[in-house]
């Protein structure tokens, strides 16, 4: 009975992916999309990247979440994050999934730009994939600091000001840059509003299309290291070289003919 079901389950799942497949090719795009060869060797470095994209995304679903109970106000701001992490349902598991996953996702995004460095995937042809990338982690960055500063207290009071202060001495656009954040003399109601709407709104809209261009370069160029890269390399290395060969031989045979004439 269980294994009727089970074949029966299974074939219903073919037909539905096929149907699918056959009227908007899906199926096809997200095999394309997901597959990628990557080299045997340190091959689990590779998930890096994987791994960076899911805390993203599971950053963008936990902070939604947490959108529905949080209020931008001096005034209710810490008073809103209490209800969350003690009165809303499943609150204090979404907002220590939405604060721990943003620390992982520090250390895994440095793990992926180095192993991306020291193996040398930012040369040619993926340089602007590199320069995308840097931007990327600048942004992730910024997030970080501007969400600190939305629990409103202590904690996140103090660091903000000391973060805002050594960005002052920034040359050129230092003072420019704190004054906007600011938004007055020090910091308060202006500030809380600023950094909320750089947070929840203005970042998120520039990270999500990078993280796309950046995904579509990885695709068009491939995974630095892959066997199908060797291989191309090696051949035109080898057509080179056979270049090099019969330019060294029937030119310096060409040169002797012309000397003895």
């Amino acid at each position: 009975m269980i294994g009727r079901v089970k074949a029966q389950t299974v074939e219903t799942g073919k037909l539905l992916a096929d149907w699918i497949e056959d009227r908007t090719g899906a199926v096809s795009m997200m095999e394309k999309f997901l597959y990628e060869p990557v080299p045997k060797r340190g091959a689990w470095l590779y998930t890096l990247g994987s791994a960076t994209l899911f805390l993203i995304v599971l950053q963008f679903l936990t902070g939604i979440l947490l959108l529905f109970y949080y209020v931008p106000t001096v005034d209710h701001a810490w008073n809103s994050v209490y209800y969350i992490m003690n009165e809303a349902y499943f609150g204090q598991l979404i907002r220590g999934i939405h604060y721990w996953s943003a620390n992982f996702l520090m250390a895994v995004i440095g793990l992926h730009m180095a192993r991306t460095f020291f193996s040398g995937a930012y040369k040619a042809p993926r340089e602007l994939n590199w320069v995308v990338g840097v931007v990327l982690f600048l942004l992730v960055i910024v997030l970080a600091f501007t969400g600190y500063l939305l629990r409103w207290d202590q904690d996140g009071f103090w660091a903000s000001v000391v973060g805002i202060k050594i960005g002052s001495y920034s040359p050129f656009i230092g003072g420019y840059v704190v004054n906007f954040l600011i938004g007055g003399d020090v910091i308060g109601p202006a500030t809380l509003s600023r950094f909320f709407a750089i947070h929840v709104w203005l970042l998120p809209a520039i990270l999500a299309p990078l993280i796309g261009v950046h995904l579509y370069l990885l695709r068009r160029h491939g995974e630095f290291g892959s066997e199908f890269e060797y291989t191309e390399r090696l051949a035109k290395l080898k057509e080179r070289q056979r270049l090099e060969e019969y330019e060294r031989r029937y030119g310096l045979g060409e040169e002797e003919e012309e000397r003895r004439e």
